[in-house]
């Protein structure tokens, strides 16, 4: 007589998340704005966040891959020497490469917010000028909505499906997470490269994967 098998769990049943106060050790947050005033940095230092500073998009390799869990971007000033369209061809572009990237569009424009393309691919909005407080809750409501396990098994499930990945081969790239997660392990880049057309997609997988390791206790 056979035995009912034993069904592998999905990242859907990993509950565990820190508390914000352990999230604040973990969560690395970018701000990026040619104006160093405009952003409470060491107000939100003393709380505990962890943030670092640009004037304008220095190194667009540390922004792709990962490096930041938060990245505030300003629209204007910030990457004329990257693209013609300044901070938004930024975000599209890095929303292009990793669809999980949590992005906060930042700026003081006086056009309608919610009908520019920059403030619509963004994940949240925090418009100039900003008090220290309001920048606190925008953050620790990108923590509680976005920056979970869901989250970023979405982005990895988006990368591999735009990579032609079966629904097989991206339920088995689920079970080796989870297994990691269950035996506190890694995942290496070099297990996506088998997966994905490019390099550069492994490298995101890689990070996205550390982010939901980084969740689960690890």
């Amino acid at each position: 007589m056979f035995g009912f098998l034993r069904q592998k769990r999905r990242l859907g049943q990993v509950s565990a998340k820190p508390s914000l106060p352990a999230l604040l050790k973990l969560v690395r947050v970018l701000v990026i704005d040619d104006d160093p005033n405009s952003f409470p940095i060491k107000a939100l230092q003393s709380e505990g966040y962890s943030i670092e500073y640009w004037p304008n998009v220095e190194n667009v390799g540390r922004l792709e891959n990962g490096e930041f869990d938060i990245i505030i971007l300003d629209i204007k000033g910030v990457a004329t020497q990257w693209s013609s369209q300044d901070g938004l061809g930024v975000l599209e572009h890095l929303k292009k490469r990793n669809p999980a990237q949590i992005i906060v569009a930042f700026s003081g424009e006086t056009f309608d917010l919610n009908a520019t393309r920059f403030f619509k691919l963004a994940d949240e909005t925090l418009p100039k000028p900003v008090d220290a407080l309001k920048c606190k809750q925008v953050i620790d409501g990108m923590l509680e909505t976005s920056f979970t396990i869901q989250h970023f098994w979405a982005g990895i499930s988006k990368i591999l499906a735009a990579d032609g990945a079966s629904d097989k081969a991206i339920r088995a790239v689920e079970e080796r997470i989870v297994e990691a997660i269950d035996r506190n392990g890694k995942v290496e880049s070099a297990y996506f490269h088998a997966l994905v057309k490019t390099m550069d997609h492994a490298l995101v997988l890689a990070s996205l994967t550390e982010s939901i390791l980084k969740l689960s206790g690890h």
